[in-house]
Protein backbone atom coordinates (compact mmCIF):
# COMPACT_ATOMS: atom_id res chain seq x y z
CA UNK A 1 0.00 0.00 0.00
CA UNK A 2 0.96 3.59 -0.80
CA UNK A 3 2.82 5.38 2.44
CA UNK A 4 0.41 8.10 2.21
CA UNK A 5 -2.35 4.91 2.68
CA UNK A 6 0.25 4.32 6.07
CA UNK A 7 -0.07 8.02 6.51
CA UNK A 8 -3.56 8.72 6.59
CA UNK A 9 -4.62 5.84 8.83
CA UNK A 10 -2.20 7.36 11.43
CA UNK A 11 -3.28 10.37 11.03
CA UNK A 12 -7.19 8.65 11.72
CA UNK A 13 -5.77 6.45 14.71
CA UNK A 14 -4.13 9.74 16.13
CA UNK A 15 -7.20 11.71 15.96
CA UNK A 16 -9.09 8.68 18.30
CA UNK A 17 -6.76 8.66 20.17
CA UNK A 18 -4.73 12.40 20.75
CA UNK A 19 -2.09 10.86 19.75
CA UNK A 20 -0.77 11.90 16.84
CA UNK A 21 3.07 10.85 16.99
CA UNK A 22 2.59 7.63 17.72
CA UNK A 23 -0.14 6.99 15.91
CA UNK A 24 2.05 7.97 12.75
CA UNK A 25 5.00 6.52 13.61
CA UNK A 26 3.66 3.36 14.06
CA UNK A 27 1.61 2.76 11.15
CA UNK A 28 4.33 4.44 8.78
CA UNK A 29 7.79 3.46 9.93
CA UNK A 30 7.31 -0.53 9.45
CA UNK A 31 7.99 0.02 5.88
CA UNK A 32 11.99 1.31 7.15
CA UNK A 33 12.05 -2.65 6.44
CA UNK A 34 11.47 -2.17 2.61
CA UNK A 35 14.78 -0.42 2.95
CA UNK A 36 16.97 -3.66 3.13
CA UNK A 37 17.00 -5.28 -0.31
CA UNK A 38 17.15 -1.78 -1.72
CA UNK A 39 21.09 -1.32 0.07
CA UNK A 40 21.52 -4.66 -0.71
CA UNK A 41 21.06 -3.79 -4.58
CA UNK A 42 22.75 -0.29 -3.61
CA UNK A 43 19.76 1.50 -4.44
CA UNK A 44 19.93 3.47 -1.26
CA UNK A 45 21.21 6.12 -2.36
CA UNK A 46 18.58 6.29 -5.93
CA UNK A 47 15.39 7.14 -4.42
CA UNK A 48 14.09 7.59 -8.01
CA UNK A 49 15.58 4.03 -9.12
CA UNK A 50 14.63 2.58 -5.43
CA UNK A 51 10.81 4.02 -6.29
CA UNK A 52 10.77 2.53 -10.18
CA UNK A 53 12.15 -1.00 -8.87
CA UNK A 54 9.58 -0.73 -6.05
CA UNK A 55 6.63 -0.17 -8.33
CA UNK A 56 8.23 -2.84 -11.42
CA UNK A 57 8.43 -5.54 -8.90
CA UNK A 58 5.90 -8.13 -7.34
CA UNK A 59 8.65 -9.22 -5.06
CA UNK A 60 8.04 -8.62 -1.72
CA UNK A 61 10.25 -6.22 0.28
CA UNK A 62 8.37 -6.83 3.84
CA UNK A 63 10.27 -8.79 6.17
CA UNK A 64 11.14 -8.83 9.59
CA UNK A 65 8.76 -5.53 10.93
CA UNK A 66 5.82 -6.69 8.90
CA UNK A 67 5.69 -9.66 11.25
CA UNK A 68 3.34 -10.14 14.60
CA UNK A 69 6.32 -11.53 15.57
CA UNK A 70 8.09 -8.13 15.81
CA UNK A 71 4.54 -6.36 16.84
CA UNK A 72 4.04 -8.75 19.85
CA UNK A 73 7.75 -8.04 20.89
CA UNK A 74 7.89 -4.49 19.46
CA UNK A 75 4.11 -3.95 21.83
CA UNK A 76 5.03 -5.61 24.90
CA UNK A 77 8.46 -3.85 25.25
CA UNK A 78 6.14 -0.46 25.23
CA UNK A 79 3.95 -1.72 27.58
CA UNK A 80 6.68 -1.99 30.09
CA UNK A 81 7.03 2.00 30.06
CA UNK A 82 3.03 3.65 29.19
CA UNK A 83 0.11 1.13 28.27
CA UNK A 84 -1.19 4.44 26.17
CA UNK A 85 1.74 4.24 24.15
CA UNK A 86 1.62 0.26 23.37
CA UNK A 87 -2.18 0.51 23.08
CA UNK A 88 -1.74 3.39 20.18
CA UNK A 89 1.64 1.85 18.62
CA UNK A 90 -0.32 -1.10 18.06
CA UNK A 91 -3.45 0.03 16.42
CA UNK A 92 -0.97 1.76 14.17
CA UNK A 93 1.28 -1.56 13.28
CA UNK A 94 -2.38 -3.55 13.36
CA UNK A 95 -3.54 -0.38 10.43
CA UNK A 96 -0.49 -0.88 8.89
CA UNK A 97 -0.84 -4.70 8.58
CA UNK A 98 -4.32 -4.56 7.48
CA UNK A 99 -3.38 -2.14 4.31
CA UNK A 100 -0.74 -4.42 3.42
CA UNK A 101 -3.02 -7.09 3.58
CA UNK A 102 -5.48 -6.12 1.00
CA UNK A 103 -3.45 -5.06 -1.76
CA UNK A 104 -2.22 -7.92 -3.91
CA UNK A 105 1.73 -7.99 -2.78
CA UNK A 106 2.76 -10.64 -0.98
CA UNK A 107 2.25 -10.59 2.90
CA UNK A 108 4.27 -12.96 5.45
CA UNK A 109 2.50 -11.64 8.27
CA UNK A 110 5.00 -14.49 10.04
CA UNK A 111 8.14 -13.72 8.69
CA UNK A 112 10.77 -14.71 8.37
CA UNK A 113 8.51 -17.88 7.97
CA UNK A 114 7.19 -17.84 5.03
CA UNK A 115 4.43 -20.60 5.00
CA UNK A 116 1.84 -18.36 5.15
CA UNK A 117 1.19 -15.71 3.00
CA UNK A 118 -1.62 -12.92 2.37
CA UNK A 119 -2.93 -11.50 -0.95
CA UNK A 120 -5.42 -9.01 -0.94
CA UNK A 121 -7.86 -7.89 -4.01
CA UNK A 122 -6.74 -3.90 -4.49
CA UNK A 123 -3.89 -3.77 -6.96
CA UNK A 124 -0.47 -2.71 -5.42
CA UNK A 125 0.43 0.72 -6.93
CA UNK A 126 -2.78 0.53 -9.02
CA UNK A 127 -5.44 3.46 -9.63
CA UNK A 128 -8.20 1.90 -6.97
CA UNK A 129 -5.22 1.62 -4.42
CA UNK A 130 -4.85 5.43 -4.84
CA UNK A 131 -8.97 6.04 -4.58
CA UNK A 132 -9.10 3.87 -1.86
CA UNK A 133 -6.01 6.06 -0.15
CA UNK A 134 -7.76 9.35 -1.25
CA UNK A 135 -11.33 8.03 1.42
CA UNK A 136 -8.72 7.29 4.00
CA UNK A 137 -7.64 10.99 3.49
CA UNK A 138 -11.52 11.97 3.38
CA UNK A 139 -12.19 9.95 6.69
CA UNK A 140 -9.64 11.75 8.43
CA UNK A 141 -11.39 15.05 7.31
CA UNK A 142 -14.82 13.88 8.80
CA UNK A 143 -13.97 12.99 11.95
Amino acid sequence: MYSTAHLAAGLIIGKLTGDYPTAIISAVAIDLDHLIPHAKSRLIFKPLKMLQAAKMTHESHRSYLHSFIAYAVIVAILAIFSWKIALVFSLGMLSHFFLDAIDDDDFYPLFPWKNFNTRGFIGYYSTTEFIFTFFLYIIYFII
